[in-house]
């Protein structure tokens, strides 16, 4: 039996409280009159009024589904389906259900209900003997639909045929043409391939086959499949030999799992499904079927291609014994998603061995320096602020010669000079067997790492924007192959030893912080010859063998000069003549000779230096800040967003705040990182509950410092402040 409520939302009282926030004017046509009147019943037109009639309806008829535990009613806003095993049962279950209306208040279209029938029709759809498929009229509906013209027909049409897509094998692969064309930033253009999906989804609306209604007393199996970044599944169901198809699936995976390899997309393909699939097994034991070994790379995820939360989430969701299992590998019929014991498309592979070979974009890269290397370079990059302008530049040397050096345009970040002194190190090690170091660990990675990533994820971040640094990066990925074999090793930066490798990274550091302030490249250039100390007369005063002896310095007869650490000791007089070079020319001279007290030398000359006085002013180091604690609870707290991956029910950040003084934390899922969500919060939950506090910190992010915030709405005043003890305490 099927029922649909006449005037549904009228049946329902409107509170006197809600009702002027629905009150509107009209204007007799005859008379002339106007006026403004009011609803005094639940709206049509309000958004909400379809989930407020469905919640209401469904309290109003619980002591209906409990006096009658034999019959199965099912409700959907509006429409109602009652089942009984028998004509009889059915038709006397259907008078007692209208009685039942009937004392609440509801009314039931006479015309369109379907009582005591075998095949009835009910959202759409047929049913008939525990089977369901799509009725005429909307066949028909769905073939008369032309080739839309603008986005918002398109989107009609999708959602038109969306409904019907649990029908649709391959749906979300169909449609894949179509969906950029939805979005309101994108020119409109339909072309071939438009129209040869759109043709495709109608055809498989015209010819869906026919779906078994799901049966929760028993098992369900779920075949899934992935193909270029789409997942597709069937959800079946055991009748005798067979297997019957529940429901057809299938989804675009997010922008980051589509840049994953294909044994970790099968996971994410995975959880998808069974997330989908939830919806019609409610909670009943489901086998799943993959061409992928899911459940031990689930137990053993790579290092290197998922984070932490996705572990935990596809971990915390699909290893639950008692409910999911997973059967033997399989491949898919493309057509059916239904199995195929003997398939010629069924690649035997270990997904563990596959995913450690799928490390970078070169397959013989290695972080460990080569002992056949032809050389060894040190790259850098520089960006710093000088006079309100931000400098920038980068150098590759070897040690002892600047291989290249330049400065990069101003506004250049630091990230952006690594790689280009990367890249730049790369090209000019064509056809070579090069040992590189870098201090960056954002161009170790980009190598290493993260650049099979960006290459199989278009270029795009986690939100599907194109990354930053994009062009650089392409050149680096491209960069990475000229030479004949490669090392890229990362070495910690601004170290103080004597070894190759910290003077190397120095001189890189340097060389590169004076390109920045230089006007164009340096290529290829060797300092100038070094003079042995042979070819000097270094003459020592009384006061520097004082010095000499205090640092356990040794006499060298050959060369007639003391040595330390290496180097040839500089007397005090010989320094001062270097005090007024370059800073770079001038740690250059130190790789050659020791100057004792170096850095008070530096400081004596230079504060009795005028023009130094005059020009360079003095940057004066902000003492570390406190933040207070709090002397009760609520007073002070901290705030901060954190991204919560992936998200669930569209909700992709959770908003924290801790008071500081009892450690205490709300937390807040929101679907924006916005001012409007935190200031909502903070009016809604925060002062309430706890009262007007006295500071909230926050780490002066773009959703704590915009204009709302600042406006007299909010009054909650941020400044500038050293690190302090509560830093980070709401991320954490």
């Amino acid at each position: 039996m099927v029922l649909d409520l006449k005037d549904a939302f009228f049946c329902l009282r409107l509170s006197s409280q809600s009702q002027p926030i629905f009150a509107f004017e009209w204007k007799d046509p005859e008379t002339g009159f106007s006026g403004q009147l009011t609803w005094t019943r639940l709206p049509q037109g309000f958004k909400n009024s379809p989930t407020l009639f469905d919640e209401a309806l469904h309290r109003d008829l619980a002591d209906f589904r409990v006096g009658h535990p034999d019959l199965v009613l099912l409700q959907y806003v509006d429409d109602l389906l009652l089942a009984a095993r028998t004509e009889q049962d059915c038709v006397k279950g259907t008078g007692a259900l209208l009685e039942t209306l009937g004392e609440l208040g509801y009314r039931a279209s006479a015309k369109k209900a379907q009582i005591g029938q075998r095949q009835v029709t009910y959202l759409g759809y047929l049913l008939e003997g525990g089977q369901r498929w799509l009725t005429e009229s909307r066949k028909k509906a769905v073939a008369l639909i032309p080739a839309p013209t603008n986005a918002k027909g398109l989107r009609e049409f999708l959602g038109s045929a969306g409904f019907c897509r649990l029908r649709i094998p391959g749906f979300a692969e169909m449609a894949a043409p179509l969906y950029p064309l939805t979005k309101s930033n994108t020119s409109y253009h339909w072309g071939k391939e438009q129209q040869l999906a759109f043709d495709k989804i109608k055809r498989a609306l015209l010819t869906a086959p026919a779906l078994s209604l799901p049966d929760v007393t028993k098992p369900f199996t779920l075949y899934v499949d992935e193909h270029n970044g789409i997942a597709k599944g069937v959800l079946t169901q055991k009748l005798g030999p067979w297997k019957r198809p529940v429901a057809y699936f299938s989804k675009k995976l997010d922008s980051v799992a589509a840049g994953w390899p294909p044994c970790l997309r099968i996971i994410a393909a995975v959880a998808v499904l069974v997330k989908d699939s939830d919806k019609l097994t409610f909670g009943q034991p489901l086998t799943v079927v993959a061409p992928h070994a899911v459940e031990t790379v689930i137990r053993q995820p790579p290092d290197r291609w998922l984070s932490n939360a996705r572990v935990t989430h596809y971990q915390a969701m699909l290893l639950n014994s008692e409910r999911i299992q997973f059967g033997t590998a399989t491949s898919l019929n493309p057509a059916t998603l239904l199995p195929e014991t003997e398939s010629p498309s069924l690649v035997m592979h270990h997904c563990h061995q596959i995913l450690a070979e799928v490390h970078g974009t070169r397959g013989d890269l290695t972080d460990q320096p080569l002992p056949d290397a032809e050389a060894t370079w040190y790259t850098d990059g520089s960006s710093f602020l000088r006079n309100g302008e931000r400098k920038a530049g980068a150098a590759v040397v070897d040690g002892k010669a600047v291989i290249w050096a330049s400065a990069l345009e101003p506004g250049t970040s630091a990230q952006r000079a690594e790689l280009i002194a990367l890249t730049q190190a790369l090209r000019k090690a064509k056809d070579k067997k090069i040992n590189i170091y870098t201090d960056s660990r954002y161009a170790f990675a980009t190598a290493h790492v993260h650049g099979e990533i960006y290459r199989r994820r278009g270029l795009l971040t986690s939100a599907g924007k194109n990354i930053k640094n994009r062009e650089e990066i392409q050149d680096l990925l491209h960069s990475l192959f000229l030479p004949r074999k490669l090392s890229i090793i990362h070495c910690p930066g601004h170290q103080r030893g004597n070894d190759p490798v910290a003077e190397g990274n120095r001189m890189a550091d340097e060389t590169a912080r004076a390109a920045a302030l230089g006007p164009q490249a340096l290529s290829l250039q060797v300092p100038e010859a070094v003079r042995t100390p042979g070819q000097l007369s270094l003459e020592y005063s009384d006061s520097d063998l004082d010095i000499i002896q205090q640092i356990g310095a040794k006499y060298d007869e050959q060369m007639k000069v003391w040595k330390h650490q290496g180097k040839t000791v500089l007397p005090q007089k010989r320094a001062k003549e270097l005090t007024h070079k370059l800073k770079a020319l001038l740690r250059r001279e130190g790789q050659t000779y020791y100057i004792p007290k170096l850095p008070s030398l530096i400081q004596q000359v230079t504060d009795a230096c005028v023009p130094c006085a005059k020009v360079n002013t003095k940057h004066l180091k902000m003492p570390e800040g406190t933040r207070m604690g709090g002397e009760r609870l609520g007073t002070n707290w901290e705030v901060d967003f954190t991204e919560i991956k992936p998200g669930k029910y569209g909700n992709k950040y959770l908003l924290v705040f801790i008071d500081t003084f009892s450690g205490w934390t709300e937390a807040f899922p929101t679907k924006r990182e916005t001012t409007q969500v935190v200031v909502k919060k903070i009016l809604e939950e925060i002062f309430p509950r706890f009262g007007l506090p006295k500071v909230i910190g926050s780490d002066n992010g773009p959703a704590f410092v915009s204009q709302m915030c600042q406006s007299q709405q909010y009054s909650e005043r941020h400044c500038k402040m050293a690190p302090c003890t509560f830093r980070g305490l709401a991320k954490k």
